[in-house]
């Protein structure tokens, strides 16, 4: 079972819950100079070139991928993950380990673009699909608490739970992680595709070692305990 679905291979079925995007097909020695973090020579740029002309084909800013991740790793990801031109998705791509080292593996074998949208990270979320049905989901960001989450808490799972039944025909395997986000619309969009199990992370699900023959429900970051009268406490 694969770890990742490279987008290009599930967005035929699921392009009308996710972003629409635009591929970028890559020749050999095109994948070999993106492998080897080239920043120059005809292979670089005429994949610019084709790049350029995609981004210019969705509204605003784009968001550059490859097909089978995102270059989060590059740095100047960190610093802004929107481009303008090929040049700099060229650049944003070849600087990303992670990039790189799928087209060296061979996993990668298009990059994608799609218009670029400020994800807001407290509105992703990770649905569990076992045999095709939603068992599990859990919210992606894990450092605090979020009142306004747990007030949605009914909303966002039965949303899940539309959305799986939906796209459940059409997924590529019985079993996998689907990685998805509440827009303001609002509704859950699919982002990516992932295997079942490790290295994917169970979030607030812990473990992947526990019984799944039963629905477990959206996990939320619980609120934190408050303490109140007169408490000891010793060490």
């Amino acid at each position: 079972m694969p770890n990742a679905y490279p987008v290009s291979t599930w967005y035929p079925a699921l392009a009308s819950y996710t972003f629409p995007t635009v591929f970028v097909s890559l020749t050999p020695s095109q994948l070999a100079a993106l492998g080897d973090g080239q920043t120059s020579g005809p292979d670089v740029d005429q994949v610019c070139d084709l790049l350029h002309r995609a981004i210019h084909s969705v509204p605003g800013s784009a968001y550059v991928h490859a097909d089978f991740c995102a270059p989060t790793d590059a740095p100047a990801f960190a610093h802004s993950s929107a481009v303008r031109n090929g040049r700099q998705a060229w650049n944003l791509l070849a600087a990303s380990e992670k990039v790189r080292n799928a087209c060296k593996r061979g996993d990668t074998h298009r990059l994608g673009v799609h218009s670029y949208r400020r994800l807001d990270p407290v509105r992703e979320f990770r649905l569990f699909i076992k045999g095709r049905r939603l068992l599990a989901m859990s919210q992606m960001r894990l450092n605090r608490h979020y009142r306004r989450l747990e007030g949605h808490r009914h909303y966002l799972w039965s949303e899940a739970q539309r959305l799986t039944t939906d796209i459940a025909p059409f997924l590529p395997a019985d079993d996998l992680t689907v990685d998805v986000y509440m827009t303001s619309a609002p509704s859950l969009m699919v982002i990516d595709l992932n295997g079942w199990g490790p290295p994917v992370d169970p979030l607030l699900l812990r473990t992947w070692s526990q019984p799944w023959d039963k629905e477990i429900g959206l996990r939320l970051i619980p609120p934190p305990t408050r303490l109140s009268g007169d408490v000891e406490v010793s060490f």
